[in-house]
């Protein structure tokens, strides 16, 4: 054989062995790295020194139980930095990772007995609180004060300290001792930072591993990380679901899994993950909640029996201005029984007397305005807990007696339409139901299929036989008849927001949170423009046309742009934030906007000066993205009424006020109203926070102004 022979099956050879290693790195998740080292340990009682059989511990990938003496034994790892235990149902520890060979006399667990038994328990979900050196606020009073009341298992922090002094100072504002309760963290995409030996370095040296699990009552919590950040992550998404598959193979029998992650689930319909050649199938090993942060927004969906649940961030409103909140979870044996938003210590109140009549309706109101027509009030209502409990009702206008009641699968956060009859809503899911509007029979719904993380804050638009909907990733155009499709944009990079859409002769204008303003060919979807430049990438307000030119608010500067074109005419920085759900209102030249915390700010159009200020009182809830604090919030839109103007704020009145926002009176609805208000025959019709329904009679408003 010739030398030449020998050398190309020589490189054959070294190809197939390489092939072969490389398919069985995949497929058995074995690394390119070894550590030849052995590490053994019991898990013993601390009181009694009794070892605890059955017990899982982990290098970080390979599981492992302890024997009858309570002695586990475990292969080294190459990426391992720690060694953990599960803390197993009726003990707890502080101390349930050991770092490998960091001034250790063994991997000893020693594990407290509880005295109580938590079939029944309760945890408090917080996130995204990225609270930067400066430290966190009132809000840890506030936690810790609601985690003892609820008389919560522990609180879980679902990721986004962010960035290297909010993880330096975090754990000393909240960690198991100042909050009285077991504190847990997970590792958000702003934790993976430029700091010690790689990405995930000052996470884990400050809050221990990234990947692990303990089980409280019949339920296994399973910690996950999120695996990709600001800086290239050190564990990969095959290592985490790697140990994921060995800790769940592990999990006792009857017992359920709830999975934390800073992020959603990759399979968010099928929740099965892939790690190599392998797949895991998360719904066959008991998963029956995945909870995240991440988003920034409040939502829930049922996906068969598992609930996909996020929630926005604790200490300001969220991207889609759902309010500030964390979460509580209520587990009876091996299931999710309740979980329901706390909403930074508001938690609903009754309208004040003297009100023609107030009605109580399912969930609580946001940004759905109120629709009269024919004699009825149609209102649509929002709850992002579990079990559900929103709906779209009619109500007789003059009496406030309920006609019907449809309940909807899933929230109506925005605005609704009514043409012909017909009531058009779109949850946040994206279902689109189209009703009876006088009986309340369901005519037809249709999915739009929208990615449920990146869910729909939009409203709903009717014009002849066309429905607009969808959300800031998906702009759907549907038939009025039947809800088939007549067309559908997608546009994958944008986040969801209150920002409603609108048409303008040809056109539909759609806002993109954090991406683009788009106007798209009503009849067919081709867009016709798009702008994204000079700060109008990140919005929430609602733009308007006004004397045939187009304004935009963004942040806190106002744009006239070119309604033909997209392109900017002119701005200026108003130094007011406007990030509001709402549509300014503009007469004889002035615009009124509804502000994140100074009320209500009218602006000469010419000029964008300020003119005018009309400051409400401190909001309840927190609605604006980022904003907390004593802040004058208004989400509803100022509407005329007669020579003046009227609109609700997120401090529980209702304000009437001049054109120079002077305040003429006001009622006390109690709760924050984020929606516009409906007016007829002298009569103001308003749907609260709360979930009430109320007329007033503006003769009713207080006249005596603080």
């Amino acid at each position: 054989m010739d030398s030449a022979k020998k050398k190309r099956i020589a490189i054959v050879a070294l190809i197939a062995i390489i092939a072969a290693a490389v398919l069985g790195g995949l497929a058995t998740g074995i690394y390119f790295g070894v550590n030849n080292e052995r590490y053994s340990g019991y898990v013993l009682e601390s009181d009694t020194g009794r070892p605890v059989a059955g017990v899982a511990v982990t290098n970080g990938r390979d599981v492992v139980k302890t024997d009858e003496n309570g002695m586990f034994k475990l292969d080294g790892w190459i990426k391992q930095r720690f060694i953990t235990v599960t803390i197993p149902s009726g003990y707890w520890t502080e101390n349930y990772y050991i770092e490998i060979g960091k001034n250790t006399d063994g991997y000893d667990f020693h594990l407290d007995k509880k005295d109580n038994d938590e079939t029944v328990h309760k945890f408090l979900q917080v996130t995204d609180t990225e609270i930067g050196g400066e430290g966190a606020g009132e809000w840890v009073n506030e936690i810790r004060e609601d985690a003892k009341e609820e008389n919560v298992s522990f609180i879980i922090h679902t990721g986004d300290i962010c960035y290297v002094d909010g993880l330096k100072r975090h754990i000393d504002d909240m960690n198991t001792e100042n909050m009285g309760v077991p504190v847990r963290y997970i590792i958000g995409n702003h934790d993976y930072v430029k700091w010690g030996k790689y990405s995930e370095d000052l996470f884990e040296s400050t809050y221990g591993p990234v990947n692990y699990s303990f089980d409280v009552g019949d339920i296994h919590y399973v910690v996950s990380a999120i695996a990709k950040g600001d800086y290239p992550a050190r564990y990969k998404h095959s290592d985490v679901w790697r140990w994921l598959a060995n800790d769940l193979e592990h999990v006792e029998e009857g017992k359920k899994v709830i999975i934390f992650n800073h992020d959603y689930c990759p399979d968010e319909n099928g929740f099965t993950v892939k790690y190599g050649l392998n797949k895991l199938d998360l719904k066959s090993k008991g998963l029956i909640a995945w909870v995240f942060g991440h988003w920034h927004y409040n939502y829930l969906n049922d996906i068969d029996g598992i609930l996909n649940v996020t929630t926005s961030k604790t200490d300001g409103g969220g991207i889609d201005s759902t309010p500030a909140a964390t979460r509580l979870f209520e587990l009876n044996g091996n299931k999710l029984q309740d979980t329901h938003l706390l909403y930074r210590n508001f938690d609903g109140s009754v309208p004040s007397e003297g009100a023609e009549w107030h009605v109580k309706v399912a969930g609580h109101g946001e940004f759905a305005e109120p629709i009269l027509s024919n004699g009825n009030l149609y209102v649509a209502t929002v709850d992002d807990g579990y079990p559900k409990n929103c709906a779209i009702t009619s109500l007789n206008s003059e009496n406030g007696q309920v006609n019907w009641v449809y309940e909807t699968k899933n929230s109506i956060r925005n605005s609704f339409a009514i043409s012909n009859d017909k009531l058009v809503a779109q949850d946040i899911e994206g279902r689109v139901y189209c009703l009876d509007a006088q009986t309340g029979e369901e005519i037809w719904v249709k999915e739009t299929k929208l990615m449920a993380a990146a869910n729909t804050g939009q409203n709903v638009l009717i014009e002849e036989n066309r429905v607009y909907c969808g959300g800031a990733q998906k702009s759907v155009c549907l038939s009025l008849t039947d809800g088939s499709l007549i067309w559908e944009k997608t546009n994958d990079q944008a986040c969801s927001s209150p920002c409603r859409m609108f048409i303008d002769g040809d056109k539909l204008i759609v806002g993109a949170n954090w991406d683009e303003l788009i106007a798209y060919n009503k009849y067919n979807g081709k867009r016709v423009w798009a702008n994204k430049k000079d700060g109008l990438r990140y919005r929430t307000a609602t733009p308007m046309i006004y004397d045939g030119k187009m304004y935009v608010a963004a942040t806190s500067i106002l744009f006239e742009v070119d309604k033909e074109t997209g392109k900017i005419i002119r701005s200026r920085d108003t130094g007011i934030n406007l990030d509001t759900a709402t549509s300014p209102y503009v007469v004889d030249g002035i615009g009124y906007y509804a502000t994140a915390k100074d009320g209500v700010v009218a602006f000469d159009m010419q000029t964008f000066e300020k003119v005018y200020q009309c400051k409400s009182g401190k909001a309840l809830v927190f609605t604006s993205p980022y904003t907390s604090g004593d802040v004058s919030t208004v989400e509803s839109g100022v509407i005329p009424y007669g020579d003046n103007l009227i609109f609700g704020a997120s401090d529980g009145y209702i304000y009437m006020t001049d054109k120079k926002l002077q305040i003429l009176a006001k009622y006390n609805v109690s709760s924050p109203v984020l929606s516009q208000l409906a007016t007829a025959d002298g009569y103001i019709y308003s749907l609260d926070f709360s979930g009430y329904v109320t007329k007033v009679k503006i003769e009713k408003f207080t006249i005596d102004i603080d």
